[in-house]
């Protein structure tokens, strides 16, 4: 959704604009005209992706060149935009200068075509300012303050009605995919890294505790650039005795949290033990994707009835891990290694998915419809609409009444019926319940 901020001088676009982009991109002052130029920005606002464009105030009483400029300048963010927040001071009201920007907003449209209009009531964070803005003929508008962060719930909502395409932001410079190697001592983690890259890069031997430092090394699969991280073997805390490996141990942790994809080597020989469930759950915890690799399975006979049975016992200990792909290597004998990265970038791929608003709402109401929130006291929960507010893990926001009250199995039933719906199967998922602000309530 692209949008152009409108407005005469000093209505408060550019604060505005610095609250949908989320950050202090736009200068902003009391002194009319500090903005000039239009200013482009991609941004994310609460799961709705956005291309917000501020623009000169516009002046149609002034005939400098100047002022001309400036007026171009709002014209072509008109044509570049899907929507137009005509932005007014509510604490002034309607002035001459807005009802000029109306007449110029109506006369635009013959040269860059009908837009919607929204108009945006800035500055109403008393309740005695109520700006009666039907007069300008776009609507009731919308009450907001860009400076004290109020009526943005109501603004969402309507963006969300809006349901225009949502922007493709510019693609970056190419991200390696970050794959930590986790696990406890002497699973084989630094045989694996050896095999995969095809040297002997990394010491290792039968004896545990070998890898203290964590060693990135940078690799390509198929094209694609990748980070391989080995770290130090991680045993329960009640074990470590020795200063070195309590700092190993918190180095290891550190690369695991700036990782995409961790690992967890585990030898086939000894699956699933407890300390392979609290790795795990760290990682998960951590909004990790975890791949559970059973190495050395050439020395079992029984390999993938070994494999079954860990993925049975994964949905036992840790529900939110069912699903998690548990695949068979051997690092000695190189086998399944390719597995492990075509399942990393399919992985990958999922945790950094942003689901379309449009479909994420149908979702909503269907999951609330078919299993409504219960009663509390008598009243009832009312679920509003969700969005996604991040990606790497998938974050999603419930905007809620009375929502201290949600109890957290329903989060859990959303959680998984959300996994469910839109394939997020073994990906760690994030749910927040916000409860509506009311922004005359203090």
């Amino acid at each position: 959704m692209k949008i152009a901020l409108i407005g005469r001088p000093n209505v408060g676009k550019s604060t505005l604009f610095n609250r949908l982009v989320g950050k202090k991109n736009a200068i902003v002052g009391d002194m009319p005209g500090i903005t000039r130029d239009r200013k482009v920005v991609d941004a994310d606002f609460f799961g709705v992706r956005i291309r917000v464009i501020d623009t000169p105030g516009v002046d149609t009483f002034s005939k400098d060149d100047l002022a001309r400029s400036m007026n171009l300048q709002s014209l072509a963010a008109l044509s570049e935009s899907d929507v137009i927040f005509f932005v007014i001071d509510a604490i002034e009201g309607i002035t001459e200068y807005d009802k000029s920007v109306a007449t110029w907003l109506r006369k635009s449209f013959r040269q860059c075509g009908n837009r919607p209009v929204v108009v945006i009531k800035n500055k109403s964070e008393k309740p005695s300012v109520q700006a009666d803005v039907t007069r300008l003929g776009f609507g009731e508008g919308v009450a907001i303050s860009a400076e004290h962060n109020l009526g943005f719930d109501e603004l969402l909502e309507l963006m969300i009605s809006l349901d225009f395409p949502e922007e493709e932001f510019s693609e970056q410079k190419e991200i390696p995919l970050k794959v930590s190697i986790i696990g406890r001592p002497n699973v084989g983690k630094s045989t694996l890294i050896n095999a995969i890259i095809g040297e002997n890069r990394l010491l290792t031997g039968d004896r545990a505790g070998i890898t203290r430092d964590s060693i990135s090394l940078n690799w390509e699969y198929r094209g694609r650039k990748i980070s391989l991280i080995d770290t130090a073997g991680q045993r329960k805390k009640s074990k470590i005795q020795e200063k070195v490996e309590n700092v190993s141990v918190s180095d290891a942790w550190r690369y695991v949290k700036q990782s995409h994809v961790a690992v967890l080597v585990m030898d086939i020989r000894h699956p699933l033990e407890k300390q392979d469930i609290t790795i795990a759950r760290k990682a998960f915890d951590e909004g990790k994707i975890i791949i559970f690799a059973l190495n050395k399975s050439d020395t079992v006979a029984n390999a993938e009835e070994i494999q079954k049975d860990v993925e049975r016992r994964v949905g036992y200990e840790f529900s939110e891990l069912a699903g998690v792909q548990c695949l068979l290597v051997s690092a000695k004998e190189k086998l399944g290694l390719a597995r492990i990265f075509n399942k990393a970038f399919e992985l990958y791929d999922k945790w950094n998915t942003r689901v379309p608003t449009s479909a994420l709402n149908k979702w909503f109401q269907w999951a609330v419809g078919k299993n409504p929130p219960p009663l509390v006291n008598g009243m009832p929960i009312k679920l509003k609409y969700i969005s996604q507010t991040n990606i790497k893990p998938p974050t999603f926001a419930v905007f809620a009444s009375r929502s201290e009250h949600l109890p957290a199995s329903y989060e859990k039933y959303l959680l998984n019926n959300l996994r469910k719906s839109f394939g997020f199967d073994g990906i760690p998922l994030r749910i927040f319940v916000r409860q509506r602000k009311n922004p005359y309530v203090e």
